[in-house]
């Protein structure tokens, strides 16, 4: 493994195949810069991936700017996103680290408009691009961090009171020119090395979602601004490993989602306040979808969200009981 300025980093769990296009999409940019070094992690995955992974490597000719990182275990995404960043600077200490997810098909400068917007506005610590369907249609990727009101917001999703209170939603529309923002996808992610070196490693407390919100989080109390740069686009399938975020959520939500956004939610804004916030959720998310069915909208929530909500966060061992979610 050669040492470069930008380190772009996979990680797979059981997704080979699409692990594999993300990959070759991203190799014609990779290759003309000459200026990256690839890293796809196994997140112990244990049904023979690294090693078709290692091998799709050989086959597209893409050893010298690309390694294979396979874990014993399952990390998680900051888990495994940290030991391939570890991994690296053992040789290098990386100008940009960029995330990428494997159910994502990089387009052409996906890598350039990130780097050229960073360059041009030192003061952006983490930047992240444009996400679309596979359709073609825009993915919301830019976000405001959640909050009590914003769960009120999200739960009761009824056009009057969302324009009203359009300042507290978690999704900011589909920016058409660069902004600052609170947080962006970690599907499609790039932080400036010298974040790294000032705030250490994303919070492996957070097995999967919201890792990403918090180190942004943590990157603006620290004074680094982040960007969306909708010049740099991405195809992300979404929810191929989880089932959790897609156009179906057909899967019920699993606990680490809930685990996560309660790690968030406390470390951010305290048990007071996160008690608020879910009743408000609560409240609002019947008459939402009772609203959402006399308007014929579609059901994209997952089953069974309201119960599961109740039952990880107030049931037995729930995650409102004790240090569980921020320890």
């Amino acid at each position: 493994m050669m040492a470069a300025s930008i380190l772009a980093i996979i990680v797979n769990y059981r997704t080979t195949a699409l692990t594999i296009d993300a990959l070759t999409a991203i190799m014609p940019e990779a290759i003309s810069r000459g200026d990256v070094q690839a890293i796809i992690v196994d997140n112990g995955s244990n049904d023979g991936s690294a090693s078709h992974i290692a091998e799709a490597i050989a086959a597209l000719g893409a050893s010298g700017w690309c390694s294979l990182l396979a874990l014993d275990d399952n990390r998680g995404f900051a888990g495994a996103n940290n030991a391939a960043i570890a991994y690296y600077r053992r040789i290098a200490q990386p100008d940009h680290v960029w995330l990428i997810n494997p159910d994502t098909i990089a387009q052409p400068d996906a890598i350039g408009a990130l780097v050229r917007f960073m360059d041009s506005h030192p003061d952006a610590g983490i930047v992240g691009g444009r996400c679309l369907w596979p359709d073609g249609r825009p993915r919301h990727s830019a976000f405001r961090f959640p909050s009590p009101i914003g769960e009120l917001v999200d739960g009761l999703a009824f056009g009057p009171l969302s324009r009203l209170l359009r300042r507290y939603q978690v999704a900011i529309g589909i920016p058409d020119r660069p902004i600052a923002v609170d947080w962006v996808s970690g599907s499609h992610l790039m932080i400036r090395g010298a974040v790294i070196a000032a705030l250490g490693p994303m919070d492996e407390g957070y097995f999967l979602y919201f890792e990403e919100t918090a180190y942004c989080a943590k990157a603006a109390e620290a004074g680094f601004v982040c960007y969306h740069v909708p010049d740099s686009r991405v195809v992300h399938i979404g929810g191929q490993s989880t089932g959790v975020t897609g156009p179906a959520r057909k899967s019920p939500r699993p606990r680490y989602w809930f685990a996560s956004r309660a790690r968030f939610m406390i470390g951010r804004y305290g048990k007071a306040q996160t008690h608020i916030a879910n009743l408000l959720w609560l409240l609002a998310w019947p008459p939402g979808r009772m609203l959402a069915r006399l308007r014929g909208r579609a059901e994209l929530a997952p089953p069974g969200l309201w119960c599961d909500f109740v039952r990880y966060n107030y049931g037995i061992g729930g995650l409102m009981y004790g240090d569980r979610a921020i320890s």
